[in-house]
């Protein structure tokens, strides 16, 4: 890579690196692609995504462990307006935001055209049950072939990690907040089966209807972050890093010249 360019590849993938973090500069459409060849292939390994917004990017120059899984990880998307605009700033922007949950909804409408088994982890009993019961609703045929909720102490996942191996799920979405939830993931790659794993945040809160997206103009402006702060007033101390994320990336961007 050239020392003044935050471009290069990664997998066959083209890449920007955020805060030393690789970035893939895809489409959702691409993603949703990429994802759908993984789990048809005869695979020998978890294939871990990760959805990265500003808020992660930042926390991993600060956490070496959840530095070292963005970088292990296959597919990392721009899950946030700051992503977006830092890849812009450091003169490799990526094509669109791949949000977490449109993300998870795309794959989820991919799997249930060919009854790919997908497994639910996360969130609390009755979250986990709407959502699974609303995901096979808005998608026939979707193959959903176990379910746990997120509220277990790390001590208490050997069974859960029994349990999804037996049932073998091409695709694991993993909803227990960030990081915990890439961890986990990267913690168990060798008790899971060869699978798409992938980080959905509160994806699941969304799909059974406990909270709503912003509105899509709103999204389009990249301003879903300030909506969600509006109905959810206790995620304005999150949104403090969004300035020294940014004052970050600038500090890289003038190290880049």
């Amino acid at each position: 890579m050239d020392r003044k360019s935050n471009s290069t590849t990664k997998g066959g993938h083209s890449i920007v690196r955020i805060l030393g973090s690789p970035v893939n500069s895809l489409t959702l459409e691409e993603t949703v692609q990429a994802l759908g060849s993984a789990w048809a292939e005869d695979r020998q390994r978890v294939a871990h995504v990760v959805t990265a917004n500003a808020e992660m990017l930042y926390q991993s120059s600060k956490d070496k462990e959840l530095a070292e899984i963005i970088e292990a990880a296959e597919i990392v998307t721009a899950d946030g307006a700051g992503v977006v605009l830092a890849s812009r700033i450091l003169g490799s922007p990526v094509p669109e935001r791949v949000a977490g949950f449109d993300l998870m909804v795309e794959c989820l409408k991919e799997a249930s055209r060919t009854s790919v088994p997908i497994y639910f982890l996360g969130a609390e009993p009755h979250i986990l049950n709407k959502a699974v019961a609303n995901a096979r609703e808005l998608f026939p045929g979707l193959n959903v072939v176990g379910s746990h909720h997120g509220y277990f102490r790390d001590g208490e996942d050997e069974s859960i990690l029994d349990e999804i191996y037996s049932l073998k799920p091409c695709l694991l979405l993993a909803a227990m907040g960030v990081p915990r939830q890439e961890k986990w993931i990267y913690r168990n790659k060798k008790k899971l089966p060869p699978c798409v794993a992938m980080g959905v945040g509160g994806s699941f809160d969304v799909l059974a209807g406990k909270s709503r997206r912003a509105p899509l103009w709103m999204q389009r402006a990249g301003l879903e972050w300030f909506y969600r702060v509006i109905k959810e007033p206790y995620r304005l101390g999150r949104t403090a890093v969004l300035p020294a994320f940014l004052f970050a990336v600038l500090n890289q961007a003038a190290h880049r010249k």
